[in-house]
């Protein structure tokens, strides 16, 4: 099976076992479900003080940063748990690791394992391959409004085996550095655009208003980034790995 079939079929269990999940909540888990456990304090809080509590593996998928203060507890909680020797995987959709507010908190975390994914739409975390915790998305809430933890033994399994094929299948992210923003990599996202449309180098260098010798040496640069041998696969790649996106500053 394809690369790109498999993760397909991948996200799509899971998103089984994410509406399994939502019944559990409802059901049989109910008493699992928690609220804001202290007045006051945001789930995602919550959250990383039951991650924190691994002792061996965490899987960990993150649709989204909301917000300076999550970014912030994410990065604290990873950095927690490296220092414990936890292996911690985090998989994210490409354009996560992009924003402002994961670069300047969780993207300075050292030997941060990630590798990117478009199939993540709700935040999982599964601890020890025993425990699941799944905050509620709400827009404004940093991690949520509410989490549940689900210690159903079945789930638990059901959702780190998936996440883990889920994180077999997904994509390194690109070497970040020429992409990170600013002049440098607005002009290298118009060359990568330019490269993907077809341009012939003069033609691209005319309408970048660059020399061709100059234009060459953006493109010679991306290539060896994204570690490719033709300007086909350092398009694919790119759009990908969402570099080719906008920036969000």
């Amino acid at each position: 099976m394809r690369s790109d079939n498999l993760e397909q079929a991948l996200g799509e269990a899971l998103r089984l076992l994410e509406s399994a999940v939502h019944h559990h909540r409802r059901s049989v888990l109910a008493s699992a479900t928690a609220e804001l456990p202290v007045a006051g304090e945001a789930v995602a809080g919550w959250v990383a003080r039951l991650v924190l509590r691994a002792e061996r593996d965490v899987i960990w998928s993150l649709p989204e940063v909301t917000c300076e203060e999550h970014a912030r507890l994410i990065a604290q909680t990873l950095t927690q748990l490296a220092g414990k020797g936890v292996r911690t995987r985090m998989l994210c959709p490409p354009r996560v690791i992009r924003e402002a507010a994961w670069q300047r908190s969780v993207g300075a975390v050292e030997r941060l394992d990630i590798r990117v994914c478009d199939g993540v739409r709700q935040e999982l975390v599964v601890v020890d391959g025993s425990a699941v915790i799944a905050p509620d998305a709400s827009p404004g809430e940093p991690g949520g409004s509410r989490a549940s933890m689900i210690q159903n033994s079945t789930v638990a399994d059901m959702l780190h085996q998936l996440l883990c094929g889920m994180w077999d299948t997904a994509q390194r992210p690109m070497r970040p550095l020429s992409f990170e923003g600013g002049a440098r990599g607005r002009v290298l996202r118009e060359v990568l655009t330019l490269m993907a449309e077809g341009y012939k180098d003069d033609a691209a260098a005319r309408k970048l208003g660059l020399s061709v010798r100059t234009y060459r040496r953006y493109v010679a640069d991306i290539m060896r980034d994204l570690k490719v041998e033709s300007r086909f696969q350092a398009g694919v790649r790119a759009v990908r790995a969402g570099l080719m996106e906008p920036d969000g500053d």
